[in-house]
């Protein structure tokens, strides 16, 4: 069952494929039948010559020997070449599957899993799979016939002979069998090891400056040294020593069962039962069928294997995608009015984050979200765009519950410039397009004029072609922000969110920013999340949020002179900026 349950997963990956599939099992049955022909023609050879009949029919044999060997050769050359090829096409369908589905996981699974474990598992799974199909599915079937021709020709010279071949397969069968096991669950322990070894090795080349910045290399290549040389290696030792356990014992089972099986040949042989032409086919074909049967045990060990790295990358399909609600509604002409209604919302197993928040956020106008740090302003404007939903209550946008929306439609509306700003390895105009890819190059300088980003740009040397580099080293806090207002810009939304958009800047660069929001925020809808309250002064409404409740809200004018939280978070500020 386990085995079939095994052919089923491949075959997923095959069946777009299963022309493919079946003109390389023809060919590979041909070539296992080619190769079952030869053990027969040098015997025959043998007792021509032997009953000095040395005639045409000899140079007739050999001609044929030597032209099966040729087609044998060419057949294999087929199914080595046309099965690597299929195993690369179903590999890449696999990782790009398992790859598709992460990036349409929820954006809660993304914050918990590692960006290295969650890669490794899938591109282990993906080799796994294509050395499967590349060096065992299409060799099973050639070889398994190999061994059926082998064993029906040693049945017909002598039963006795046949009798001792099976029960050297069952012997060694049976400790792959027992041995298996322990196989698989060592094999576990490597993968894990190794998603764990590939998380640590991806955080370290991610975070590459704050590890230079605090000078923890030496502490950084530590932990990297213990995942791969403690963890991994003793994983895998474990690994070795039963593969290589299991062999020495069906080494030691096949010499041993072969040796008293050719002897017992010779006594059929001395007692003239059989004659030395059958001697030396029954010779071929105990060569014939030893390697497919050591190569089908080992196969097996190897399948089992690689099915534990398949099944466990497998699992990721098991965690449900975001509801894209294809038959959603789409609004037409929105106008941008979002209402948050009695809203609650807390994490797995944690408490509360936001206790029962409602407010209105009008058309062209600002709004800002203040409070300390773990207060939930970064998880109130997560909700709006539907990355968690709520636990309780609704958000609507024109009257409409954003759950009713088709979520591509609602975070079409949204652009999110977040505080912590992530470029990708490209250039600028290609990163200013991820926010509307079929955008004009005309359309991407347009949202680089109104980001304050075109003036920096091009005075780069290769101008909007220029590389950003990992997570846009190449470039200041400032640019890559103004670059993110860009990308936010050429989506032309209706609702902004702006997260902690000017901190970490000098004053230089906070002015440039403030501009390019202002341009941005013109006519549409604007979320502003700031530590920074000197950016909220302009806002119509602000929020102040404290232990996930909305404790304060007006202008900057109406709350300074409540004198309450808010006064005391800005006079604060104030007196340490200033």
């Amino acid at each position: 069952m386990a085995t079939l349950s095994n052919f089923k997963i491949v075959w997923l990956y095959l069946k777009k494929y299963k022309k493919e599939v079946v003109v390389i099992s023809i060919i590979a049955v041909v070539f296992a039948v080619a190769s079952g022909v030869v053990p027969y023609i040098y015997g025959k050879l043998v007792d021509l010559v032997s009953n000095q009949s040395f005639s045409f029919l000899v140079f007739a044999l050999l001609g044929v020997w030597v032209l099966t060997d040729v087609l044998s050769e060419v057949f294999r050359r087929i199914v080595s070449l046309r099965g690597s090829f299929l195993g690369a096409e179903a590999s890449a369908d696999f990782i790009l599957e398992h790859a598709s589905h992460v990036m349409s996981l929820p954006l809660g699974f993304h914050r918990e899993k590692r960006v290295g474990e969650v890669v490794s598992r899938i591109t282990r799974a993906g080799e796994s799979l294509r050395d499967l199909i590349e060096n065992t599915l299409f060799w099973v079937l050639p070889q398994f016939l190999t061994v059926l021709i082998g064993l029906a020709v040693m049945l017909w010279i002598n039963w006795q002979l046949f009798l001792g071949i099976v029960i050297i397969f069952t012997l060694s069968t049976s400790v792959t069998l027992v041995r298996a096991s322990h196989l698989i669950k060592a094999q576990k322990l490597v993968n894990k090891s190794y998603d764990k070894a590939s998380g640590d090795l991806n955080d370290s080349f991610l975070n590459i400056q704050t590890i230079k910045s605090s000078g923890a290399e030496k502490f950084q290549k530590e932990k990297i040294k213990k995942s791969y040389k403690e963890e991994i290696v003793s994983s895998l030792k474990k690994v070795f020593v039963i593969w290589e356990n299991t062999s020495f014992y069906q080494e030691l089972i096949f010499s041993l069962g072969f040796v008293a099986v050719f002897g017992y040949a010779l006594v059929l042989l001395n007692n003239k039962i059989i004659t030395a032409g059958v001697l030396i086919t029954f010779l071929g074909y105990l060569n014939l069928v030893r390697m497919p049967l050591r190569f089908l045990l080992w196969q097996w060990l190897s399948i089992q294997r690689g099915m534990s790295s398949i099944k466990r990358a497998r699992k990721l399909l098991g965690v449900a995608s975001e509801d894209y609600n294809t038959k959603g509604r789409v609004l037409k002409g929105v106008k941008g009015k979002v209402e948050f209604k009695n809203i609650s919302f807390n994490y797995p197993k944690k408490p509360l984050v936001l206790d029962d928040i409602s407010f209105f956020a009008n058309p062209n106008e600002k709004t800002a979200i203040v409070g300390g740090s773990g207060e939930g302003k970064t998880t109130l404007v997560d909700l709006l765009s539907l990355y968690f939903k709520p636990t309780k209550g609704e958000i609507l946008i024109d009257g409409v519950s954003t759950k009713k929306l088709s979520l591509a439609f609602l975070r079409g509306i949204i652009a999110y410039v977040p505080q912590e700003i992530v470029l990708f390895n490209d250039t600028i105009k290609n990163n200013i397009l991820y926010g509307r890819p079929e955008a004009s190059e005309k359309e991407v300088v347009a949202a680089a004029k109104i980001a304050n980003a075109d003036h920096f740009i091009n005075f780069l040397p290769q101008k909007y072609n220029t590389l950003v580099g990992e997570r846009g080293v190449k470039l200041s806090t400032g640019q890559k922000q103004r670059l993110a207002i860009a990308r936010a810009v050429i989506r032309n939304p209706k609702i902004l969110v702006l997260d902690e958009a000017t901190s970490s800047l000098d004053v230089k660069s906070e002015k440039m920013i403030q501009e390019a929001i202002e341009s941005l925020a013109q006519n549409r809808t604007t979320f502003i999340i700031a530590h920074r309250l000197s950016t909220v002064r302009k806002a119509d409404k602000i929020l102040v949020l404290e232990k996930g409740k909305i404790v304060e809200q007006g202008n900057h004018e109406q709350l300074m002179k409540k004198k309450g939280l808010y006064y005391k978070f800005y006079t604060l500020q104030f007196s340490e900026d200033f």
